[in-house]
């Protein structure tokens, strides 16, 4: 649900119920508080959006306004796909009418009637109403297009929940590429995911394959328009589906964001003042102002990860500015929800974690035509920009090609780590970028300042929930006696197995979905159907995982599957894991290596720019881990008495770990 502060906004402040009853001056508003009348408290519009970041501020939706019938789910993604589709083609039904006044709506749904029955679908006039009427009730929210019948019928599935999803992930990656477009293939892809998650199960929880029919109609009854943009090509599928949305200039600030990735021309140097390469940078552009709206610079490579991060930081307000970069001068203004966002068709756009957040936060996606890099054109000029602007001014620079670079050696004259050239960007982006006019038009901030003037005020998720388990990946699992398995880990707690139970007692199995953060494996989030909201797991052992993410988890699960071939415990993880640090402890890295270690480290903006303090022991635990991985490796190597150099094929480097996991 997206959030505007004004007069009438009610939100709960760590269990205190405030409505705003006055707008003092800009962005300083007055609120009452709704259990003592007579009690009222002033608050900045910062002030807010920092208690929102924390999580101690909620947003109430207005209870006098008609809310749209989708309060019994709480998450769009945690739908059954066939509901999801449904309200899919509900949107690409409504969407051109989105952008016509009430006054000469008629004959444009009439119009929109016909084009729809000329491509195959039926729908009514009153249909239509229906759905667009709800669809702005609720403010843009993609939950209100689902059909309220997806709690009745039969409670008995056909198939069963955990074949289902597994049919739906096999298309996802099978069908919906051009040279693959067979139903065969995805029968022979779901029989082989389901023989393989069979391999570890009992001979009761065996699943059971489905029929080539049954993939059939699956296939027939999932989203045309994707089906044909498979099939036909993307401009023979728009043209059949309707007008593309034309690259119109925008008129307001978050109407268009551009998002890409980048590798940097600078050298970054690790804890030991040892090259680490280049870093990649991923930034999310506002169109409109010019204005970067988030960033994330690490050396995870383009990745869903990176783009959940980057987005993270283009949402939220960036309060942590002035305690973090005192030396910047001025705030880094813009933020907030974009309406269009648009990216390109890498693997890590395309994959279903984005989609589905988009539909959630009410951010219509659109992926730029292949081999058309101007169909992003302002974030493209931003990275040049930045590149000749700041990167290319800084000791340790690429430059841009060789003749630039001359006899300059980059790695030689590298002198800062990532968290130093973080301090350097953001006093470019915020005291420089921003502040610099293009040409005939102002600067990014005096146009983000203008728009404030002129009434536009950017949306906000109702709540940090909204924002963070949106964007985190979609899992799904059974809950068993032991918890709910992830790659070999185990996450439990009381509330799940009462899930169960409960569940149970439905007829709805012991299928689940969750949500997880990729940097961090200690817990997952447990989707409860029945009481449409997230159960806390906690995974069972919390020494290995506690800030472990993804990538390293992967690398240490890969060490211990070459040695241990028949069976594999979290015992023969740990063990991995000790033997990898030591091994990396024991011989003089190379960059590539370095790099690695680096990435296990989860070390990236989105960490060095947390400002949230840890309690005493955590940070025990972490300087305890960072110590064990990263001592310097000539003392060790000198101390073992070793020159040679570590052979990457002991831990299976050989491993293509830069794709992403969606």
């Amino acid at each position: 649900m997206r959030m505007y502060v004004s007069i009438g906004t009610k939100f709960k402040l760590n269990e205190r119920f405030f409505e705003v009853v006055e707008e003092v001056e800009k962005d300083i508003f007055l609120a009452k508080d709704l259990n003592f009348g007579s009690t009222q408290q002033k608050f900045t519009l910062t002030e807010l959006y920092s208690y929102l970041e924390q999580g101690s501020l909620e947003f109430q939706h207005n209870k006098e306004k008609k809310v749209a019938p989708h309060s019994d789910f709480a998450d769009f993604s945690m739908l059954h796909v066939k509901k999801q589709e449904e309200a899919k083609y509900r949107y690409f039904a409504i969407e051109p009418l989105l952008q016509v006044s009430d006054q000469e709506l008629k004959p444009y749904v009439k119009e929109r009637c016909e084009v729809l029955r000329l491509q195959g679908y039926k729908v009514s006039e009153r249909s239509l109403y229906r759905w667009l009427s709800a669809f702005l009730d609720s403010e843009g929210d993609i939950r209100s297009l689902v059909d309220q019948l997806h709690n009745s019928g039969p409670k008995e599935k056909l198939i069963h929940g955990e074949v289902d999803l597994i049919i739906a992930e096999v298309m996802d990656s099978l069908y919906k590429r051009r040279e693959l477009a067979n139903p065969k293939k995805v029968f022979y892809g779901v029989v082989d995911r389901i023989n393989t998650e069979n391999q570890s199960r009992r001979r009761e929880d065996k699943l059971k394959p489905p029929s080539l029919s049954t993939i059939r109609r699956r296939i027939k009854d999932s989203d045309s328009y994707e089906r044909d943009k498979v099939r036909l090509g993307h401009e023979k599928a728009r043209k059949k589906y309707g007008s593309a949305r034309l690259l119109q200039r925008p008129t307001y600030p978050l109407q268009r964001v551009e998002m890409d990735h980048t590798k940097l021309d600078l050298i970054l140097l690790d804890k030991n003042n040892q090259p680490l390469g280049r870093p990649t940078i991923t930034t999310a552009l506002d169109k409109y102002t010019g204005y970067p709206l988030g960033i994330y610079v690490g050396y995870e490579p383009p990745s869903y990860t990176a783009v959940m991060y980057c987005l993270l930081h283009a949402f939220a307000p960036k309060t942590y500015l002035k305690e973090r970069f005192p030396s910047v001068k001025n705030d880094w203004i813009a933020y907030g929800l974009p309406d269009l966002l648009v990216v390109d068709r890498g693997k890590e756009f395309k994959s279903k974690h984005l989609s589905e957040a988009c539909l959630q936060l009410d951010i219509q996606l659109e992926h730029t035509p292949a081999r058309k890099p101007w169909y992003k054109g302002s974030v493209e000029r931003h990275f040049r920009t930045l590149n000749e602007g700041l990167i290319h001014q800084l000791p340790g620079t690429t430059f841009s090609n060789v003749s630039k670079k001359g006899e300059y050696d980059p790695e030689k004259n590298a002198v800062m780590m990532l968290d130093n050239f973080l301090e350097h960007l953001h006093i470019y982006i915020v005291d420089i970028y921003a502040q610099e006019p293009r040409g005939d038009r102002p600067s990014p901030a005096q146009m983000w300042i203008r728009a404030l003037e002129n009434g536009f005020t950017p949306a906000i998720p109702s709540s940090k929930l909204d924002w963070t388990i949106a964007l985190m990946k979609l899992g799904n699992g059974s809950i068993q006696s032991t918890g709910i398995r992830k790659d070999y880990l185990y996450y439990q707690s009381s509330d799940l197995q009462d899930l169960k139970i409960r569940l149970g007692l439905k007829g709805k199995g012991n299928m689940v979905k969750y949500k997880y953060d990729p940097s961090d494996l200690s817990k997952i989030y447990v989707y409860d159907e029945l009481k449409m909201q997230y159960i806390e797991a906690l995974c069972t052992d919390q020494e290995y995982s506690r800030y472990l993410n993804e990538y390293s988890h992967r690398l240490y699960l890969a060490t211990a599957k070459e040695e241990e071939k028949k069976y594999v415990s979290i015992d023969n993880i740990a063990a991995a894991r000790a033997k990898t640090e030591e091994l990396l402890q024991a011989h003089i890295m190379n960059k590539k290596e370095r790099q690695r270690l680096e990435r296990m480290s989860g070390e990236g903006s989105n960490k060095l720019l947390n400002t949230e303090k840890r309690n005493k022991s955590e940070n025990q635990v972490i300087e305890g881990e960072v110590e064990k991985i990263s001592s310097t490796p000539e003392k060790a190597a000198a101390k073992l008495n070793r020159k040679e150099h570590y052979k990457a094929e002991e831990l299976n480097f050989d491993v293509d770990w830069d794709v992403t996991y969606d």
